[in-house]
């Protein structure tokens, strides 16, 4: 059955600095929702869909809320109830045509996908697509990046789908839900300035405490803060392989590709080489990156390729919570193809050695102190920037510019792409019992990052969804083709060194014993 706990929210509630951040940074040609695409067998009934997320949505009171601006920006947006909330204005049908392939029933879905949500109403949506191949029914989700992170995302699919084919019903409140009345524009002004002193005056008590109760806290605050400074230095300066896909801002537009590997295979990986499951990810994603690039001759000789990877730091009783607690990691690696053990090897040093820096929980410090700019100052600067690379995109796509090895391209600085890893769920899921199959993570793109990976568990699988802009990647199968061929290497290495070492026990065995 459905874990059937509410999740924790409130008929109103201020977004954080954090989660405000992805309504700032949103544009029309980088809209930051998340989501995935879910493939079930059989024919999936739309109006039994809608019945079976409409007698969940007690349960997650934030999809019944719409995004409510502070006048003049004075503190970050609040979320409030929708008075015109219905579930028809979020979960939408779509019939696809009949012998359609599934890279072009993908491509039929990600034309909804890439579109924004509309803050008018709560920011999420679902998408059914009939009649795919292989008598299968799709699920695209969208949920705004701003309500939710990977790790939040997964505790709302633990709510909203099944754990088993034929259920226990779910409880259901003694009164039907009536929307709280919608705040005035005087009173939003008040709360708005009430917030901010609040929060001001908060803080500064509390780090005073903090100081004199703990000066030692003082001190790792300000290591930290120095370890966060060199790196977002490092970030601006040093420079990164040239990749078509950093090359120009993006557009709107949206494809995917994905693929999808035996969790225990990356696991046996793991125990034979070394490293973490997502060092393994990481040596085959950048193994990847490096021979596409290789493939369409861009000097890869020498570069370095430097990937975002987002990072949970919520606390145990933080488990559930909602929202964003992310920080963020910046591992390193050759640009150029290389032996995949060896890649692997040198990621593996590459996220030790920033693990023992501590750089994601540096970071995270650092991004505490945006608490105290002012949301005043924070919207028309993030408006600006926005409206510029959304000018730029619409000016590469009206002149029809394409990246090349040889040609123009902004300064390779920052990351190449991002690679977020979110653990899943290892048991399949149902929606009116039909079971989930596949499960392909989506991940939003933006400014000049125009190539993305999503790394998903689920059941016993690991899914990789590969979100590009078809302007500057219109060949992501070809990236997707190279992660294929990368990770087969792998194992095959991982068979041989496993055959190798059980060869050499016995002989091992009787030297000791001579």
């Amino acid at each position: 059955m459905a874990e059937t706990s509410a999740l924790p929210s409130l008929s109103s509630y201020r977004l954080s600095t954090q989660d405000a951040t992805f309504i700032y940074g949103e544009s029309q040609s980088g809209p930051l929702h998340i989501g995935s695409i879910a493939l079930f067998e059989g024919h999936l009934d739309y109006h039994a869909l809608l019945g079976h997320f409409e007698e969940r949505m007690h349960l997650v009171p934030r999809y019944r809320q719409r995004l409510v601006e502070a006048p003049l920006n004075l503190a970050h947006a609040m979320m409030e109830d929708d008075p015109e909330y219905s579930i028809e204005n979020h979960v939408h049908l779509h019939q696809l045509p009949d012998a359609m392939s599934e890279a072009d029933a993908l491509a039929e879905m990600m034309l909804s996908y890439q579109k924004p949500l509309d803050r008018k109403h709560p920011l999420w949506e679902l998408h059914t697509f009939h009649n795919l191949n292989g008598n299968r029914t799709a699920l695209l989700w969208k949920v705004h990046h701003c309500l939710v992170d990977g790790v939040s995302g997964v505790e709302l699919t633990k709510v909203m789908y099944d754990f088993r084919a034929e259920p226990e019903d779910i409880p259901q409140p003694p009164e039907p839900w009536v929307p709280a009345r919608p705040s005035s524009l005087v009173r939003r002004f008040a709360e708005a300035v009430r917030d901010q002193i609040q929060s001001a005056v908060s803080s500064t008590i509390n780090t005073a405490v903090e100081v004199v109760e703990d000066p030692a806290w003082a001190v790792e605050r300000a290591r930290q803060l120095g370890v966060a400074a060199r790196l977002m230095t490092e970030l601006a300066t040093q420079r990164i392989v040239a990749t078509p896909w950093n090359a120009t801002p993006v557009t709107q537009e949206r494809i995917v590709a994905w693929t999808s590997q035996p969790f225990a295979e990356f696991r046996a990986i793991r125990s034979a080489f070394g490293g973490s499951v997502n060092d393994v990810v990481l040596a085959i994603l950048t193994e990847s990156a490096a021979r596409y690039l290789q493939h369409h001759g861009y000097a890869v000789e020498g570069q370095q390729m430097r990937i975002g990877c987002p990072v949970n730091v919520r606390h145990t009783e933080e488990k559930t919570s909602l929202g964003n607690r992310v920080s963020m990691m910046f591992p390193t690696a050759p640009a150029a193809p290389m032996d995949i053990v060896e890649r692997l090897k040198l990621i593996t040093e590459e996220t030790e050695r920033i693990k023992a820096a501590g750089s994601a929980q540096a970071l995270e410090v650092l991004l505490q102190l945006s608490d105290a700019i002012p949301p005043s100052m924070i919207g028309p600067a993030a408006r600006v920037a926005t409206t510029m690379m959304d000018v730029a995109g619409r000016l590469s796509k009206w002149t029809d510019w394409k990246p090349r090895p040889d040609g123009f391209a902004l300064p390779a600085l920052g990351i190449n792409f991002i690679a977020t890893n979110v653990p899943g769920v290892q048991v399949p899921l149902y929606v009116n019992g039909h079971v989930c199959v596949d499960m392909i993570p989506l991940v939003p793109l933006g400014s000049t990052l125009g190539y993305a990976v999503a790394i998903f568990s689920y059941y016993r699988n690991l899914y990789f969804g590969m979100t590009a802009d078809p302007r500057v990647m219109p060949d992501v199968a070809l990236m997707k083709a190279f992660i294929d061929d990368a990770f087969a290497e792998l194992k095959r290495r991982c068979v041989g060194h496993s055959a190798e070492k059980a060869g050499q026990e016995p002989a091992l065995k009787s030297a000791s014993g001579a």
